[in-house]
């Protein structure tokens, strides 16, 4: 369940597409962003669109009556978006219903996160907020950073750790470059990922300006949507600066992966993330990363699949050792790509059935693998 398929869409989705691997899966959402659904979710899932008649609370009044007299025909529930109506919602009904409940909190008690519609969430918190995250059976972030700011907002409840997954789409190196006129001895730095100022994108362009001075061979590709007032800032700081910036918009899956394929190095230097799936999406196309430390992906620098950085000029410094030195460039390709061996389906849907396990309630039979998982580390 969530409120919409925007902001964390690739982690509903690739959730769905996992699990629907050997189990029915719906997946009820509003028809806000309804055109980023990834056709691939609706080919082996029902997905239910529910009319949203208020956006500001992502309020669809037909998901009550809907949670109520359907509610008993699910095994467990995953809700995405606490802050919405689907959220509060969720957290009141569920409770009555046989099936464990799960909030996938996504980073959304992260510090950054809850300045965004402070006044909002400070207002939800004194109306009891606190008390409804904690109807749920069990709560399940995406990243171990999570589990203290959790724990800080007020949830009582165990949390579990389910890295988001991936899974791959093949993708021929060249197809991207030749629709963009690219030639191969063209370094292509990319970024990919929402323009928003909590991903500190306009930083970035100028990290990519000083790498462009020492690396006259590179073109920067963003994709995402840049239509937005700090896209479209981004894009001004861009043209200003005189930066080979090609802006792509949002793109599709097979775009997605095709632009990963070209990528010899992808970049992100956000002020806080729980989990990126754009970095793991790079890390299993064998894409070298640099990433900012707000990321909270410390492994990309400890397994030696890229760098974490603290500053645009150590950004700056990180890219354009990878652009000219391709033995590392090479060497930390191969290292990604043993990296993302942890965010396989496989090792998702283990993950997550041994929380189902732990989770459901007596008399209800386990499914697969029935080990206990470890609550509060990573998984």
């Amino acid at each position: 369940m969530s409120s919409r398929m925007g902001g964390s869409i690739a982690s509903i989705g690739t959730l769905a597409k996992v699990l629907s691997r050997e189990h029915t899966v719906e997946v009820w959402t509003s028809d806000h962003d309804s055109e980023y659904l990834d056709p691939a979710v609706s080919s082996v899932c029902t997905v239910r669109m529910f009319r949203l008649a208020s956006k500001p609370f992502f309020l669809a009044p037909g998901l009550l009556p809907a949670l109520i007299s359907e509610g008993r025909k699910f095994d467990a529930f995953n809700v995405f978006h606490f802050w919405t109506f689907t959220g509060l919602v969720a957290g009141l009904i569920l409770p009555f219903q046989q099936a464990p409940s799960f909030i996938h909190t996504q980073g959304i008690f992260l510090p950054v996160a809850l300045r965004h519609h402070r006044r909002r969430k400070q207002v939800a918190r004194l109306l009891g907020a606190a008390r409804l995250l904690s109807r749920f059976t069990a709560v399940i972030a995406c990243n171990p950073v999570e589990v203290p700011a959790i724990r800080k907002w007020g949830s009582p409840k165990t949390i579990h750790v389910l890295r988001n997954p991936v899974i791959p789409v093949p993708a021929e190196r060249g197809g991207l470059r030749g629709r963009l006129g690219l030639s191969e001895d063209v370094r292509v730095v990319a970024y990919l990922n929402r323009f928003d100022p909590i991903k500190r994108v306009v930083e970035l362009c100028q990290a990519f300006r000083v790498v462009q001075d020492r690396c006259q061979d590179t073109v920067f590709v963003l994709a995402g949507d840049a239509a937005t007032p700090y896209g479209r800032e981004v894009q001004a700081y861009a043209a200003r600066s005189g930066l080979r910036a090609r802006f792509l918009g949002h793109l599709g899956l097979r775009d997605k992966w095709s632009l990963l394929a070209d990528a010899d190095v992808l970049c992100q230097y956000s002020a806080q993330e729980a989990h990126s799936n754009a970095l793991t999406e790079a890390l299993s196309a064998g894409v070298p990363v640099v990433a900012s430390r707000g990321c909270n992906f410390d492994e990309i620098g400890t397994e030696g699949a890229g760098f974490n950085v603290d500053s645009v000029e150590e950004m700056a410094n990180a890219t354009i050792r990878l652009l000219e030195d391709d033995g590392l460039r090479g060497r930390m390709s191969a290292q990604a790509l043993q990296l993302a061996r942890n965010y396989t389906p496989e090792a998702a849907a283990k993950t997550y059935l041994r929380i189902y396990n732990e989770c459901r309630s007596p008399g209800i039979p386990a499914v697969g693998d029935a080990a206990p998982v470890h609550p509060e580390s990573r998984s």
